[in-house]
């Protein structure tokens, strides 16, 4: 059985695909005992299902542009139609017959369209009583109110008779037939042209052929050829040849661009739980498994779908974040916090790896895609841009305001001036905020950045922006990354205070929200024998750069994020200094004791002049110089397993136990007397 392609080539070769133009009017019934492969004109003078065919009323086979019922390509009608539509090509094979739509379709005996290039094959009989008339396939006919050849799925009593007329050279020679391949991975795909030159079908598939008239100057902007998901194209067009050859290729690059994709996480991408993710991971592997086009077309609607995707990932409370804003032209700013209010820094990429602490913001989320950062200095990220931002445009307020919160949102392509691919958007996001004009009402509006000249600035727009071209060069990608700060704590655990499991030091440049499952101390009095520890009342809030202690029953870690409405707690004469924001280098004059667990047990120990103390931590301080090595922790009271002065007079003072006799050696777990003050052996 030949393919369609080789059928083509063939017809060239032979001339006959230099074929019609204006439909022969004259219909003249062939009468030979079989037909030879060629164009012909065909009708229907028997009918089987209806009634009202005959030689005297037949019905005229045209090659249909769409697909009618029962999957076939050919139509009927009572006119005979004068165009290429009119042409049906007969395939002759040995015995065996097919017949073909100018649009490359075969049908069947069944008039089915087959997919794929081979043909049909069946037997095309001359009628034993009159030589003009043919017997197609078994059951070939035009059944009541279809208008198109149907058929049976078995033989009919009485078969339909068809007569045909061969297309002769002057009609063939009245069009330029251009023939039509497609190749590759995909070969199911159709070319159309709305050419108003084209008296054939629209649309062509492998193997079809288009009708121009001739002497038309035809190109190939004259064809609307289709992508096909999961596959590259190529098109060569040939005018004085008078063939167009698409080959379809599978696309390789879907799988660098999946696993790609896939590597990548953060704000901006879809979440590691969401189904596109699940989705392109699973048709990741399967094209990889099995190259075929169906994986990749799969692969490829996967891929597009996570682009498109609005399953993003967004900031998480408690965590740090650096915001570096994507200019139209490449150039990069990240977001700097002063004093004077925040600024665009130049650098070189979007890695945050260099960026300053005080390029660093706490992320607390307050609603649907809304947000608060509080940075170092415990001011609050607003929205800023042109001059109607809040607190004279300096993009901060110093204490949070929920009007002022901001919003994390996907930006895609199109929308009101965003040209850029949805592949190249992966990953920013767009932010907006409370703006409100002198003399109008408040509103949300886009961050976006612009450049005039060497100057790179703030504006703001109800839209966001990437635009590359025209008046409108401005843009408003951001890259919001997490960055490293320490405001997740980490409870120590503790065996030798009394009534306390887990205990940890914080503080931060922000108010924070004590987690549930903890209690936060501050120290209300501290002398040279203890440290009384006094409990911040719960629901409240921890104010910005004030040291505490923190308890839980818990050994997991904690996460502090910035407070928002939170009520903040009444501390008065703190004796705990604080960390916050920034390492602290113990000096002379700070009269320093940091919490730790030495050769006395967990107690506070005096600070070496010029160590270093993390950021966010908490250290006791004492009002003079000079204390003992380590002193003791009173939580609310209770007494503690070392609460009170730890010096070397006491390590040698003698021992009791709570009788009041003196022990040599203590048992691990006894409570015990030494100068006066009880212990817990270890």
């Amino acid at each position: 059985m030949k393919k369609i392609s080789t059928l083509a080539l063939a017809l060239i070769a032979m001339g006959s695909l230099s074929m019609p133009a204006s439909a022969q009017v004259t219909f003249e019934p062939v009468s030979t005992a079989t037909l030879e492969s060629g164009w012909y004109q065909m009708r229907q003078v028997v009918g089987v299902s209806r009634n009202d065919i005959s030689a005297t009323a037949p019905r005229y086979v045209y090659s249909a542009d769409a697909l009618g019922k029962n999957y076939t390509w050919f139509g009927t009608d009572a006119s005979q139609k004068t165009d290429a539509t009119a042409f049906v090509y007969v395939h002759k094979n040995g015995s065996n017959y097919a017949i073909m739509n100018i649009n490359g379709k075969w049908g069947s005996n069944m008039a089915k369209y087959i997919e794929g290039n081979a043909e049909p094959s069946y037997a095309i009989t001359q009628d034993a009583s009159n030589n003009t008339q043919y017997q197609v396939g078994a059951t070939w006919d035009d059944w009541t109110g279809w208008n198109y050849m149907g058929g049976a799925s078995s033989a009919q009593t009485k078969a339909a008779r068809f007569e045909f007329s061969k297309v002769g050279e002057t009609a063939l020679a009245a069009y330029d037939v251009y023939t039509v391949s497609i190749t590759g991975d995909a070969t199911t795909v159709s070319v159309t042209s709305t050419n108003t030159a084209n008296k054939g079908t629209k649309t062509v598939y492998n193997g079809g052929s288009y009708f121009f008239t001739a002497g038309t100057s035809i190109s190939e902007s004259d064809f609307t050829i289709p992508d096909v998901a999961g596959c590259t194209k190529t098109v060569a067009f040939d005018a004085s040849a008078k063939t167009l050859t698409v080959n379809y290729t599978l696309d390789e690059s879907l799988i660098t661009k999946a696993e790609n994709v896939l590597g990548k996480t953060g704000i901006g991408y879809p979440t590691a739980t969401s189904t596109v993710r699940t989705n392109l991971s699973t048709a990741l592997t399967n094209a990889k498994t099995s190259k075929t086009l169906a994986n990749y077309s799969a692969l490829s609607s996967a891929y597009t779908a996570y682009l498109a995707s609005s399953d993003i990932q967004m900031p998480e409370d408690g965590k740090a974040y650096t915001f570096t804003a994507i200019f139209y032209d490449g150039a990069k700013r990240y977001m700097d916090y002063a004093e004077s209010g925040y600024s665009l820094v130049p650098t070189s990429d979007e890695t945050n790896a260099n960026y300053p602490e005080t390029a660093k913001l706490i992320c607390r989320k307050v609603g649907d895609n809304k947000f608060t950062f509080a940075n170092n200095a415990g001011k609050h990220f607003v929205w800023k841009g042109g001059t109607d931002g809040a607190n004279s445009n300096k993009g901060y307020v110093d204490t949070y305001n929920a009007e002022y919160a901001v919003t994390v949102a996907k930006i895609v392509k199109g929308g009101y001036v965003v040209d850029k691919e949805n592949e190249d958007l992966l990953g920013y996001v767009g932010v907006m905020g409370y703006r409100k004009p002198s003399g109008k009402n408040p509103e949300q509006d886009y961050f976006i950045f612009t450049v005039n000249g060497s100057t790179y600035s703030y504006n703001q727009a109800n839209a966001p922006f990437y635009k590359t071209s025209g008046g409108d060069k401005h843009s408003s990608l951001i890259k919001i990354e997490e960055t490293t700060y320490p405001n997740t704590v980490t409870f120590n655990a503790v065996s030798d205070v009394e009534g306390v499991s887990n205990l940890a030091t914080f503080s931060a440049p922000f108010a924070t929200v004590i987690p549930e499952g903890v209690t936060a101390y501050y120290v209300s009095t501290a002398d040279n024998t203890k440290a009384t520890m006094k409990a911040i009342e719960a629901g409240k809030a921890i104010p910005a750069k004030t040291g505490v202690l923190l308890t839980s029953e818990s050994a997991d870690a904690v996460t502090m994020v910035p407070a928002t409405d939170e009520t903040l707690a009444t501390i008065e004469n703190n004796k705990l200094g604080n960390s916050a924001g920034a390492d602290k280098t113990i000096a002379e004059g700070d009269n320093a004791y940091i919490l730790a667990k030495g050769a006395n047990g967990t107690a506070f120990y005096k600070g070496k002049i010029g160590t270093t103390l993390k950021a966010n931590k908490a250290y006791l301080t004492l009002d003079a110089a000079g204390a003992p090595e380590a002193i003791s922790m009173n939580f609310g009271g209770n007494v503690t397993g070392i609460n009170q002065i730890v010096n070397a007079e006491q390590n040698n003072a003698p021992v009791y136990d709570l009788t009041g006799r003196r022990v040599v050696r203590t048992v691990k777990g006894g409570l015990y007397i030494k100068g006066g003050n009880k212990f817990i052996a270890r």
